[in-house]
């Protein structure tokens, strides 16, 4: 079975190849890279754009994908669109996380290094709350120095550095939300140190789309 995922940002490959290694490795994974998604991007999602990104959409389809996920969040609205265009599974970055956050509520820990993203989770968490007929409350944990401990520290300190984070959240919610498509490389650590249930996007994506194929 062959899944496409589209990216606006080279880095958020590899936290992909991870997750489906861990959950989906039958997938036969695609990888389609458009940076100029992110570069072109003012602020919101203007016509051209809806029309590019409805365009890989389609590409993918058209080129044997069996399902088809994005990577890039600020994507997420095109999807309700795009599902009208093509006949295969086809899901956001944020939606099969957020549906599992919800699930495992209603205390969400959101765990983000930048504000846009944070604003982002929350919103994107309360829509999957009002879809499921729930009710959450969310937590937040904005770490900026996350990106600078990885490119700084390595690896091992942006493990620690999540960690703290994670750690901080653990006593006051049910479950931590990773927010970011590259806070994944970190979570079979902090699966191992934190007391409750930690998400990532794209294990979350990659459980979605197995689920929707195999099912």
């Amino acid at each position: 079975m062959r899944v496409v995922m589209i990216h606006a940002l080279a880095e958020s490959i590899p936290p992909v190849r991870l997750a489906f290694q861990d959950e989906f490795p039958d997938a036969q994974v695609i990888n389609l890279l458009d940076e100029g998604l992110l570069i072109d991007f003012p602020g919101s999602i203007t016509p051209n754009l809806r029309r590019r990104m409805s365009d890989l959409i389609c590409y993918s389809q058209d080129n044997n994908a069996d399902a088809i996920g994005l990577a890039c969040s600020v994507y997420a609205p095109v999807v309700d669109s795009a599902r009208e265009l093509v006949d295969v599974p086809l899901v956001s970055s944020y939606g099969p996380v957020m549906r599992e956050a919800v699930a495992a509520g209603p205390r969400v820990g959101v765990i983000a290094s930048n504000a846009a993203t944070m604003s982002d989770s929350e919103h994107y968490l309360k829509l999957a709350a009002q879809e499921a007929g729930a009710e959450i409350s969310v937590k937040q944990r904005l770490a900026p120095d996350l990106i600078q401990a990885l490119r700084e520290g390595g690896q091992a300190a942006f493990e620690r550095r999540l960690a703290e984070e994670t750690l901080a959240l653990a006593p006051e919610v049910d479950v931590v939300l990773l927010s970011q498509f590259s806070f994944a490389t970190a979570l079979e650590h902090l699966r191992q140190v934190s007391p409750v249930p930690v998400l990532s996007a794209p294990h979350s994506s990659a459980r979605t789309l197995k689920r929707m194929l195999e099912g």
